[in-house]
């Protein structure tokens, strides 16, 4: 029987690359202290090694490599979704100074893969980790199986289409599916840049690490970083938008992982002033009732998080707002661009796991406010983020929050290492988890997060279904060790 992470989690250092879940597909595995956090980053291969799952847009999956060594003979080279998305990744390898990646059709599938010299590996590894047009490890296993992989329209993936657009309230042709969230935001990121190529595009807000990446290195890209999110980034959006005329304003809402949420009203003010896009990453908001469509253009979302709640299945959507102004232009460069890339087999995973969404969502946004309360009279405790919601019914302050604790270098670590969660990255999962999201998120770049108000320091948690005092009591060992610690 699988191991239930809701009553035991992946916590101790020898859990050290278990999965999580428990399952041949999970998207996270587990990395139990904080020094593992750090060699990981670090490509030590004591980790490394010990690595069952892992965020497949992060660290290639096991059965991605193994399909990788059958496909490249010297093992350098990925596989992509479709044919238009290895030739995109090509051409960012040839934009970032490569030259060697080639296109390989997969005989019978429609997935073709890309080879690379190896000393260009990494760059082909960049655009599959910000693009997201990935292989996913079920397609793996039928491409070495020499069975086809589809991608059609199939009953299920209309019912996973119209749960989508019923969190909405849209027709569910307004609603485009991928193989991860961050591709669907290089999807919009395209669509935007083809509709006005040459003119920049904003990101509102400290961002997912990827998202702010698609806009500062894919080829055409030009943009400008307003991080911190706040009205005096509202003000200096105003001032700077007559000159640098702004295609679209990225921004995610509440942001990951400080948690502020955006003045909506005031931005969709701003760019409609401007006939400008607004593009809103909800994908913290837990699946909220209350959508933040009719403040935006198009919704961008990871359907990995909340809707599947199983940590299991990667995918996204874009969700066009019907009632704006450009949406036919929009919807039109879109169709041209667009290709289903969510296969059939991860489609069915993805509606199984959302059957009890709106259950688990509730829960977890209950249990995440609890907790926030509690930490925030902890006297270890020094700032808390999380965001408010003035209607208790709305679950759109969804159920991540961060902390940092006081004397917080010394104090981290080991706080980090005695939480009795399971302790690996993704989030909107059924079970609890935390990490620490900026050392694996921008452990290259911690002087420029901190800059943007993210502490290294930092912990992110996820809070899942579990009894509220049974993840209290979770956490609270861990607090209660600080003034115990050296």
């Amino acid at each position: 029987m699988p191991a239930d992470l809701l009553s035991s989690p992946r916590w101790k250092s020898d859990h050290l690359g278990l999965p999580m879940p428990d399952d041949r597909d999970a998207v996270s595995a587990c990395l139990p202290l904080w020094d593992h956090n750090v060699a990981y980053e670090e490509g030590d291969p004591r980790v490394i090694d010990r690595l069952q799952a892992a965020y497949p847009r992060f660290c290639i999956h096991p059965d991605v490599r193994q399909l990788c060594h059958r496909l490249f003979s010297n093992g350098s080279g990925l596989p992509f979704a479709t044919a238009a998305a290895a030739g995109r990744a090509v051409s960012y390898v040839q934009h970032a100074g490569g030259k060697s990646a080639v296109s390989q059709p997969i005989p019978s599938q429609p997935c073709v893969a890309v080879a690379v010299d190896p000393d260009e590996f990494p760059l082909l590894k960049q655009y599959w980790q910000h693009a997201g047009e990935l292989v996913s490890s079920r397609m793996a296993r039928l491409i070495m199986a020499e069975i086809p992989v589809t991608v059609t329209e199939t009953d299920t993936r209309a019912v996973v289409r119209r749960r989508v657009a019923d969190l909405h309230q849209v027709s569910d042709a307004n609603v485009y599916l991928f193989s991860s969230g961050m591709g669907a935001i290089a999807a919009a990121w395209r669509t935007i840049t083809r509709q006005n190529p040459g003119r920049p595009t904003c990101q509102f807000g400290f961002p997912y690490v990827d998202t702010l990446k698609i806009q500062e290195r894919f080829p055409g890209a030009i943009h400008t970083f307003l991080p911190m999110g706040n009205a005096a980034d509202e003000m200096r959006l105003m001032e700077l938008f007559p000159k640098r005329r702004f295609s679209a304003v990225f921004c995610e809402t509440p942001t990951n992982p400080l948690l502020v949420t955006p003045n909506l009203t005031h931005l969709r003010s701003i760019t409609k002033q401007h006939d400008s896009l607004m593009i809103l990453d909800d994908t913290l908001r837990a699946c909220s009732r209350k959508s933040v469509l009719p403040h935006c253009d198009a919704v961008v979302t990871s359907l990995t998080k909340y809707f599947s709640g199983y940590g299991n299945v990667l995918a996204g959507a874009i969700v066009l707002n019907p009632q704006c102004q450009r949406y036919e232009a929009f919807r039109t460069v879109l169709d041209d661009d667009f290709e289903e890339t969510l296969s059939d087999l991860d489609t069915e995973v993805l509606e199984q796991n959302s059957r009890d969404l709106e259950t688990r969502t509730d829960q977890s946004v209950r249990n995440a406010r609890v907790l926030v309360e509690r930490l925030r009279q902890q006297p270890g405790v020094d700032q808390v983020f999380f965001p408010q919601s003035a209607d208790v019914s709305d679950s759109g302050c969804g159920a991540v929050f961060s902390i940092v604790l006081k004397n917080a270098e010394s104090t981290t670590p080991g706080v980090f290492d005695r939480l009795q969660v399971s302790k690996g990255p993704n989030l909107g999962t059924n079970f609890t988890l935390c990490c620490p999201y900026t050392m694996l998120a921008h452990y290259a770049e911690l002087d420029f997060a901190e800059h943007c108000g993210a502490s290294r320091w930092l912990l992110r948690f996820s809070v899942g279904i579990e009894p509220v005092e049974e993840i209290w009591n979770r956490l609270a060992v861990a607090l209660d060790s600080i003034e115990a610690l050296p």
